[in-house]
């Protein structure tokens, strides 16, 4: 029998049978669909914190609370808050940086008159632009005289000013945080997002304010510093000014006795890198079980299907069909469906794919489609595959159905 008699007869029977063929396929569609979708938005996710990263300058390190040792997992939720004002002052009084910046952060509620609203508030030093450069619409930013005296002063981002004084000059008015009132001494031309943080809703006030007004403690979340030297370098200075302001007995350098991690965007990406790998294993994972069950629905499917056509086997047996030509065509049917299966998967991964990036888009500037071909041209082999797999043994089934028992079968 040649291919296209092959092609012609199987089409006739899965058209025979639309309805149940289409059932049977479903597995595969939602695996495919599936797996085409989440590695879209990974990959789109993963694309838009690298770039994020990359905005930040590779001259930039982070000091943070936690164990310097990034071999041992993930951190705690519980890491005790070892990051001070003082360990700031070190670095910039004995470090090779330019500028060194420390930010304390929260949530709180803000009001002003009727209006009102929840939002980040960040306690930030007058360093902050230099490390995260922006553009004020009005006024001024925070500087060293807020910060040592503590000023209950803020400077607002562009849309919390817009959803609290509408068309009104916020500039000197007051503005209620928890129950915290602060004059507002600047407004932040928009800034778009950074790391999924909308930072036209943030408020910025004093380090210190924050810490003894607002939280009512002595530490902050992380210090940034922008390195005058190689970074590497520049991490190994700070982690040796850390350590003595520490009280850190290590001269082995052992990174599992510091109470402060020291990190750079080359860290940074490292971590982004083998967090999207893990995410890209996990849907793996997902959608070998998802193509699994596909893949024994179809099986079940042609084994009913050899069940029903156990006379029209025996007939073309009797008339001349070799047990290949019958293994051939039942095969066949299988592939056919996981490849219909698969492409039916592809469109629709694709168009949800598009519509995912379109909706994100809205709330999340710089975020970009992805759609990983890699995942197309898996999708198609993958699906090839599990037909073969899956419909070898009812093709093999039918092909050795002896044609006399088959023709008397009722």
């Amino acid at each position: 029998m040649h291919i296209r008699d092959l092609l012609q007869t199987s089409t006739e029977s899965l058209r025979r049978n639309t309805s149940r063929s289409l059932l049977t396929i479903l597995g595969i569609v939602i695996g495919i669909a599936a797996v085409i979708l989440m590695l879209s938005l990974g990959q789109g996710a993963q694309g838009y914190v690298l770039g994020q990263v990359a905005d930040l300058g590779s001259d930039l390190i982070f000091v943070e609370a936690g164990s310097g040792d990034t071999e041992g997992g993930p951190p705690s939720p519980f890491v005790e808050q070892t990051i001070t004002l003082d360990d700031a002052e070190a670095l910039e009084r004995l470090g090779p940086f330019s500028f060194v910046s420390s930010t304390l952060i929260t949530s709180s509620s803000v009001s002003y008159a009727e209006n009102s609203s929840f939002t980040q508030v960040s306690g930030v030093d007058e360093h902050q632009l230099n490390i995260f450069p922006a553009d004020l619409v009005s006024g001024r930013f925070i500087d060293a005289d807020d910060v040592r005296s503590h000023s209950r002063v803020a400077v607002l981002g562009y849309d919390i000013a817009k959803e609290l004084f509408g068309d009104q000059d916020p500039l000197g008015e007051s503005i209620k945080i928890k129950n915290l009132a602060t004059r507002v001494i600047g407004v932040l031309e928009p800034q778009g997002s950074r790391f999924f943080t909308n930072l036209e809703e943030q408020i910025y006030i004093p380090v210190t304010t924050a810490q003894r007004e607002l939280l009512g403690v002595d530490y902050v979340n992380y210090i940034s510093a922008r390195a005058m030297i190689d970074v590497e370098s520049a991490k190994e200075d700070a982690r040796a000014i850390l350590r003595d302001s520490h009280r850190i007995d290590n001269s082995e350098q052992d990174l599992a006795k510091d109470d402060f991690l020291v990190s750079s965007q080359s860290d940074a990406v490292e971590v982004i890198g083998a967090v999207g790998f893990a995410l890209t294993l996990l849907l793996a994972s997902i959608a070998a079980i998802s193509l699994l069950v596909g893949g024994i629905g179809i099986m079940n499917i042609m084994l009913v299907s050899v069940t029903e056509r156990t006379r029209e086997i025996g007939l073309r047996k009797a008339i001349g069909a070799t047990e290949k030509e019958v293994l051939q065509q039942f095969l066949l049917e299988a592939v056919m469906l996981t490849l219909v299966g698969g492409i039916l998967g592809i469109i629709i991964g694709t168009g949800g794919s598009v519509l995912a990036s379109l909706v994100i888009s809205q709330f999340v500037d710089g975020w970009n489609l992805v759609i990983p071909p890699q995942a197309i041209v898996l999708s198609v082999v993958v699906s090839s595959a599990v037909g073969v797999i899956f419909g070898y043994y009812p093709a093999k089934r039918a092909a050795r159905l002896d044609p006399i028992e088959a023709l008397r079968y009722e």
